[in-house]
């Protein structure tokens, strides 16, 4: 069985036992459980989309650990004057875990 969740702004596919990083979740530590609400299931050969059906579906995760992401750098230059710019950025992430999905 396969879910899309929506977290952060972008749609993932995920299933039970799946690592994946998400933007930093604010509320949660390394331990807690989260509650996610899928977009579409796929259960074998049915494909599950209706608004009624999905409220019973969750897709439950544990958070694994907060780390920070690669760095990005971005350099800014202007021919002839000598002008340059250089910035660095990395970004924070939580690592959750799928521990079931589950149907009510």
């Amino acid at each position: 069985m396969y879910a899309f969740v929506e977290i952060g702004g972008k749609q993932i596919k995920v299933k039970e036992g799946l690592k994946f990083e998400v933007f930093r979740i604010k509320d949660k530590k390394v331990g807690d459980e989260i509650e996610l609400k899928p977009v579409c299931v796929i259960d074998g050969n049915e494909i599950i989309t209706e608004k009624t059906k999905l409220d019973n579906i969750s897709v439950i995760c544990e958070v694994v650990e907060e780390k920070k992401g690669k760095k990005l750098y971005v350099f800014r230059k202007t021919a002839k004057t000598g002008f340059k710019k250089g910035r660095g950025h990395r970004d924070r992430l939580t690592v959750l875990k799928v521990k079931s999905i589950v149907k009510k």
